[in-house]
């Protein structure tokens, strides 16, 4: 990513840039600032999705999502084990991955800084259907899950989540609706990133 110049005037004026630890500490602080503001968004808005909020709520949660027509709930759909935390992989990924990797430094005060953060495909590969060996359930918001007119919201020793099951005669009519979800809150927030403009400094 590239961050135009900022204002030669708040350093002094140098012969070279590159050279000037007051120069260097100032951007690097100043362009930290704002991409840890721009971090914590992006941790905020996926702890605020409707996905990921059903999720945390376990079994006994609401479809807040709408992604089953408001029938059962994303937990016990997608056959999770009961007791387990789903959302915590990724956000984990998240907190972990998603950092300044380095800066690049002209003579003439410009500079370049390399982010780092977890692709959707990164995300994707830590949340495994647990039915489904190769797919993942984060992938399967946005894109589809089978097997809504065979889900059933009940009780039952012989559900994974405790709650949930997929019986043999369909049930209803419909499908699952998919919704935005991994992919557009990483695309929204490198789009955050590249915004970086000299008014942040």
């Amino acid at each position: 990513m590239f961050v135009p110049r900022i204002a030669r005037s708040k350093i002094g004026d140098l012969a070279d840039f590159r050279k000037s630890k007051e120069y260097i500490t100032y951007v690097k602080k100043t362009v930290n600032t704002e991409f840890m503001k721009m971090k914590r968004r992006l941790i905020e808005n996926f702890n605020s999705h409707p996905v990921t909020i059903e999720i945390n709520a376990g079994p006994g949660s609401k479809n807040i999502s709408n992604t089953l027509g408001g029938v059962g709930n994303l937990y016990s759909y997608i056959g999770f084990d009961k007791g387990s935390k789903p959302i915590q992989p990724i956000l984990s990924l998240l907190e972990r991955e998603t950092a300044i990797a380095s800066f690049v430094f002209s003579k003439n005060g410009t500079f370049k800084v390399f982010i780092s953060n977890p692709t959707p495909q990164d995300i994707f590969n830590v949340t495994p259907l647990p039915w489904a060996q190769g797919r993942s359930w984060a992938e399967g918001i946005e894109k589809g899950l089978s097997g809504f007119g065979f889900y059933i919201n009940k009780e039952s020793s012989k559900s994974r989540s405790g709650i949930g099951l997929q019986v043999e005669n369909k049930l209803r009519s419909g499908k699952f609706q998919n919704t935005s979800y991994i992919t557009k809150l990483i695309r929204d927030f490198e789009l955050q990133v590249k915004q970086l403009n000299r008014s942040t400094f």
